[in-house]
């Protein structure tokens, strides 16, 4: 199966807001997108990037936050309507970032916008629909049609004081979480983990990491995962996570939307990810960074990465690991 992931879009702001909406966090927010976000994000780099995913033949995009940068509801209306332009025919699951949760906000008039584009089951109810609100995750997707991959979207964005990107994830959804992760194991899928917010120390810094991210990785290492798919931090990102059959990679994706490096980024990336099946009745997966040639537009492999995945374990037999 061959998937693309790509992350923090921030589609641009199409004009500036009333005054009345900027009397919180987001004048903060509006004013760094006018000294700087606003060079750093461009859309036709969003286009390129999503335009490539379709031209490789993923069978589904996996957006792990950050469609817009306020949170106001205009953006919203207008980051539907380009998911479902770009994506139309096309499985698009979406994880909210910390910029989709900028402040408290009505869930319909914000993140509520995009539920075609969070379709899921829950672990107590087989229902495919959206999310009902923010708390209402993480939802479950099965890919393909086989019904051996399944993806599990976790929401690690509330709303946070100014100045502040944290995450937080809560003790009652990393419950739901190792839950949804248990019992997908247990029937022998490969599990896909889609958050914004890193789960491995050091990618970012403290006011944007996530709070209970030792909490994860201690249920990861109790339930597994096979991948981890995160956003926030802009930048490309390989590392590991402990489970109780080894160490399972974790891919952070560069921004989508860089039409250019600026200083320390890199310009528009996606992971394109192709998993099968092994002859052992593991997993291979095979990710390569797709990145913007600036001066063509176009996209090439700057990275490739490959990964063994054993099969599940039988249940029981999973052995005890320290979550680090």
């Amino acid at each position: 199966m061959r998937l693309g992931h790509l992350t923090d879009i921030h589609l641009p702001i199409a004009e500036r807001p009333a005054l009345a909406d900027l009397l919180s966090k987001r004048a903060l927010g509006y004013l760094s997108w006018i000294r700087k976000r606003a060079r750093r994000h461009n859309l036709w780099a969003s286009d390129a990037v999503a335009a490539d995913l379709r031209a490789q033949g993923c069978e589904a995009a996996l957006i792990s936050g950050d469609i817009v940068n306020l949170a106001l509801p205009d953006e919203f209306a207008r980051a539907r309507a380009w998911l479902d332009r770009t994506f139309g025919g096309l499985p698009t699951y979406f994880a909210p970032g910390n910029h989709d949760a900028y402040v408290k906000a009505a869930w319909e008039e914000t993140l509520g916008r995009l539920g075609p584009h969070m379709i899921g089951r829950r672990t107590d109810d087989p229902t495919l629909r959206p999310p009902q609100d923010a708390g209402d995750f993480p939802y479950i997707a099965p890919l393909g049609a086989g019904g051996e991959i399944v993806l599990i979207v976790a929401n690690s964005s509330p709303p946070t004081a100014p100045g502040l990107a944290t995450g937080a994830l809560g003790r009652g959804q990393i419950e739901r979480i190792e839950a949804a992760l248990a019992a997908e194991g247990r029937a022998g899928r490969l599990r896909i983990l889609m958050l914004h917010h890193p789960l491995t120390p050091g990618v970012v810094s403290a006011r944007k990491a996530l709070a209970d991210a030792a909490a994860l990785r201690a249920a990861i290492a109790r339930a597994g995962v096979d991948l981890v798919l995160h956003g926030h931090a802009h930048i490309a990102y390989v590392g590991t996570v402990e489970t109780p059959q080894g160490r399972a990679p974790v891919l952070g994706g560069g921004a989508a939307s860089h039409p250019d490096g600026d200083g320390r980024f890199r310009p528009g990336r996606y992971n394109l990810i192709d998993i099968e099946r092994s002859a052992d009745g593991g997993w291979s997966i095979h990710a390569s960074v797709r990145e913007i040639d600036p001066e063509t537009r176009s996209l090439r492999a700057v990275e490739r990465h490959s990964f063994a995945r054993p099969a599940p374990a039988a249940p029981g037999r999973n052995r005890r690991v320290s979550a680090g």
